[in-house]
């Protein structure tokens, strides 16, 4: 993949990894008496297959087709309108959501170890949202290149469930992770307000830029 490619889906990959709810969830699940490391694999995989599926629909059906274009004022409007729509995002989570809701501890098989993170993934709003703007970029480029920047965002998007098992395995200590996990839960709406408000303004910036030339 070119290197530009990769900085210019950055940001939203960046973004798209910023999931309190799936890093809560993952802890819930790598914390399992039974299986743990199995269970949290599985995990991973129920939500590799939601956003694959969710990020092909964006990337393929919902954006345009329109390999090797360049940016124009339409481009630019359009990045307008997500700047203006993720920065209301971001002050809605930041003034008017409320903190989402404590999950308590539950035996889980295997099977529900894949639907949670399938489940989970499909519900996982501030993830889906950043697949909007990563597919605006992407649809200057072939459908070859779409799917590597597709995998990029995947990629990024399972980082909160994959992290939870690993940081068990290094930390060794159920309680430290259970508080960090308490911690993400209780400042999970800020941090997706700024998370959003900083994409937002990015996208602002470059429409106004090539609008105001």
């Amino acid at each position: 993949m070119n290197f530009s490619l990769l900085i210019d889906i950055l940001p939203f990959a960046l973004a798209s990894a910023v999931s309190p709810l799936m890093f809560t969830i993952a802890v819930l699940v790598a914390s399992q008496k039974k299986s743990a490391n199995i269970k949290s694999a599985l995990f991973i995989f129920g939500g590799a297959v939601a956003i694959s599926i969710i990020g092909f629909v964006i990337f393929f059906l919902l954006a345009r087709v329109s390999p090797g274009t360049s940016y124009t004022l339409t481009d630019a409007r359009i990045d307008l309108i997500l700047g203006i729509f993720l920065i209301s995002f971001a002050l809605y989570q930041f003034f008017i959501a409320k903190p989402p809701k404590q999950h308590t501890q539950k035996v889980i098989s295997d099977a529900g170890a894949f639907g949670l993170g399938f489940g989970f993934m499909i519900l996982n709003t501030s993830t889906i949202i950043m697949y909007i703007p990563a597919a605006h970029v992407a649809s200057y480029y072939s459908n070859t290149v779409k799917v590597e920047l597709l995998s990029v965002m995947v990629l990024f998007s399972l980082i909160p469930a994959i992290v939870p098992p690993l940081m068990l395995a290094l930390i060794h200590s159920p309680q430290k992770i259970t508080a960090i996990k308490n911690s993400v839960n209780k400042n999970s709406r800020y941090i997706i307000a700024i998370i959003f408000g900083l994409i937002g303004i990015f996208e602002l910036v470059k429409a106004i830029q090539y609008i105001a030339k």
